[in-house]
């Protein structure tokens, strides 16, 4: 057990005012995490059992164990009891609310960045500053992968990367095949702060994390990149999708709880029902794919994507989206006439 309570055999026995008649054997798990609560009160305020108990009792925990006379007392005041947020403006409403406050400032402070981003850049790149950026993204799919991998690297963070690149890609500055490939080497670039990390801890665990992050990014990049068939899946994807959000203000919003949320859930709930019962679990799982197959009949054969958007909305869309391509370039070519 983690924290397993244990009796002496003396069984009110004390010494210079210490309950020496029970005592806890922590495993490295908790006496690990432990230390990450509070270092300074793990070093003064946890009791070690060695001088207090004798050996024969002290025994009794395992060799991956240690002893402390007031482990449960410290469980209750640094993890029951304990507060996560202990400081700031939101302290008083405690972890939950202060929590929720604290991730709604967040989300709304996120939101008000990317739409003040998306507004400014959108104002910068209406002149000459288009025209430049255009030539510098005119580069080969695996120079633009290159260059989304090394702007990663230097601003650690591929989340950066792709929030300034995405508004790009919807002026129609960037092409979509050069922001699927800056997309990938940013997937790639992003590792490097796992493997820095890593290396800077350098323990087992740590290099196999950061490793599994970077194969497994390495991987994806080997099947969606270099095949032009396979590399198509994506793009067309994300050109319906793009159909759809251009239709439904509400779609990006649906997309991602779907995607990261309901879908992870789905098969969060058939790996516990496999813990539960083998048999159960199998049941499960072919209950779902035969919902995916159904929707995807519904969806391809029963024409349920024209229900959703009619094939009317669809060439409709597509010809704005064309004219609207038209007229940029147009533009690029008389701004390029007049300088």
């Amino acid at each position: 057990l983690a924290l397993e309570a244990g009796a002496g055999d003396l069984s009110s026995r004390r010494l210079e005012g210490r309950d020496c008649s029970h005592f806890y054997c922590v495993g490295k798990d908790l006496d690990k995490n432990f230390k990450n609560i509070d270092v300074e009160a793990y070093k003064s305020e946890l009791v070690k059992c060695s001088p207090y108990i004798s050996e024969e009792d002290s025994g009794r925990c395992g060799h991956d164990e240690k002893c402390f006379l007031n482990a449960g007392d410290f469980y209750r005041a640094y993890v029951e009891d304990g507060h996560i947020i202990d400081g700031g403006f939101t302290e008083g409403a405690g972890d939950v609310g202060g929590g929720t406050i604290t991730l709604i400032i967040a989300v709304l402070l996120l939101m008000g960045g990317l739409v003040g981003l998306c507004k400014l850049l959108q104002k910068l790149l209406m002149g000459r500053a288009r025209r430049y950026i255009v030539k510098a993204t005119n580069l080969h799919d695996c120079a633009a992968l290159i260059v989304g991998m090394i702007l990663t690297i230097l601003v650690q963070s591929s989340s950066v990367t792709t929030s300034v690149l995405t508004p790009l890609c919807g002026l129609g500055v960037v092409p979509l095949p050069k922001m699927f490939a800056m997309t990938l080497g940013a997937n790639i670039g992003t590792t490097t702060t796992a493997l820095i990390a890593a290396i800077a801890t350098f323990t087992h665990d740590a290099v196999h994390v950061a490793l599994c992050h970077l194969f497994f990014n390495l991987i994806g990049l080997l099947i969606w990149y270099p095949v032009p068939i396979v590399r198509r899946v994506p793009l067309a994807a994300a050109r319906l999708l793009g159909l759809y959000a251009s239709h439904y203000r509400a779609f990006p919003a649906i997309y991602v709880l779907i995607a990261f949320v309901a879908l992870p859930g789905v098969f969060l709930a058939v790996s516990a029902a496999f813990e539960l019962s083998t048999p159960g679990g199998v049941v499960v799982l072919f209950e779902v794919f035969g919902a995916i197959a159904a929707f995807e009949y519904w969806w391809f054969r029963m024409g349920g994507c024209y229900r959703v958007l009619s094939q009317e909305a669809r060439k409709a869309r597509e010809q704005a989206l064309e004219a609207a391509d038209m007229a940029m370039a147009s533009a690029e070519a008389a701004g390029q006439a007049l300088a």
